[in-house]
């Protein structure tokens, strides 16, 4: 009792600790929230043994105790949160070990906080940095870029002034040589921990292991894409009016994209809904505008409540990509 009753103290700080750091320092309610579910599921197994578990407690006699801090180093905050998650999990499989001994329900209940807890870790350290990364002002959309012999250079100088989410549109490219491509691509971004999002092939994302894709109302669906992809993977859904918006979010989109705001010619439209479009969603996911959006423009986006575009012609056709990235990030009033 003496073990079960150590090991759930220690459980349920380290799921705190790292609870903390979803809730206040990335500040991502998805990850925040399956950390309080498994902290509710120590408590069912702590329930399970009744009130005999706490007088058990003998803190004087313990030779482990220790009662200055522990003589450790951290890096970062992230740092911290990973050890007291670690230390949940090396817990919760110590409560079920001994628990199998005396008292069976209680091992179900601390087998289930284990494995919730290594869900939770996925939506720490791998889910919630990628929807971290949708809070970029500006979406970069490679369109039809495969067969120019600069993109490299076009992809360098978005980097260099500050770009991290780029989404890749190849619609006539034979599947391999868009894997091929895809996979260029991330070796140049790699090293800028950029995201980078397939446009509606869910099978090239899941061969190249890229970070997420944005599919379109034809595509396959979200819930099937999610079980392809992932509980981590990002999933954007092209959407053309609130109510489509509404329903991607329902069903599990980390984002959206809203278009067409303008004419364009990056590709075929079924409408041009303009930026007075954008007032009329209510969703809590974050909305790219998309569509024929440039310089010239944006102050009209930003006036009807845009926070987020996806720009392609007018940064992959500039004379200076990187200059303006960053002249489209000013006029949204975001920093690059």
């Amino acid at each position: 009792m003496r073990i079960i009753d150590a090991n759930l103290n220690r459980a349920r700080e380290g799921l705190r600790t790292a609870e903390e750091y979803a809730r206040l320092v990335l500040e991502d309610a998805s990850a925040a929230q399956a950390l309080k579910s498994v902290r509710k599921k120590v408590q069912a197994c702590a329930e399970a043994f009744g009130p005999g578990l706490l007088a058990s407690r003998d803190v004087e006699s313990d030779p482990g105790t220790r009662p200055q801090a522990d003589d450790v180093k951290r890096g970062s905050e992230r740092d911290v949160a990973a050890a007291g998650l670690k230390r949940a999990q090396e817990a919760l499989r110590v409560i079920e070990e001994f628990s199998q001994l005396h008292n069976a329900n209680a091992a179900g209940a601390a087998a289930r906080a284990r494995y919730a807890a290594y869900q939770a870790e996925q939506q720490l350290f791998v889910a919630a940095p990628r929807r971290a990364a949708l809070d970029a002002p500006v979406m970069v959309v490679f369109s039809d870029m495969y067969a120019r012999d600069d993109w490299r250079d076009v992809l360098a100088s978005l980097l260099e002034a500050g770009a991290r989410l780029f989404q890749l549109r190849e619609k006539n490219l034979p599947t391999r040589n868009f894997v091929a491509h895809v996979v260029a691509f991330k070796a140049v971004t790699r090293k800028y921990y950029a995201t980078v999002i397939v446009n509606d092939r869910v099978d090239v994302a899941a061969a190249t292991g890229a970070q997420g894709v944005h599919l379109g109302q034809d595509d396959l669906d979200i819930i099937h894409a999610r079980k392809i992809l992932g509980p981590a993977a990002l999933i954007g859904v092209s959407t053309h009016n609130a109510e489509e918006a509404a329903d991607a979010e329902q069903l599990g989109a980390d984002y959206v994209g809203l278009g067409a705001m303008f004419h364009t010619d990056t590709k075929k439209v079924q409408s041009v809904g303009g930026p007075s479009l954008v007032p009329t969603l209510r969703v809590e996911i974050p909305v790219f505008c998309i569509g024929g959006i440039g310089r010239d423009n944006v102050a009209e986006l930003v006036g009807h409540g845009a926070r987020h575009i996806a720009v392609s012609s007018a940064l992959l056709n500039a004379s200076d990509p990187g200059a303006e990235y960053l002249a489209l990030c000013k006029a949204l009033g975001e920093r690059a």
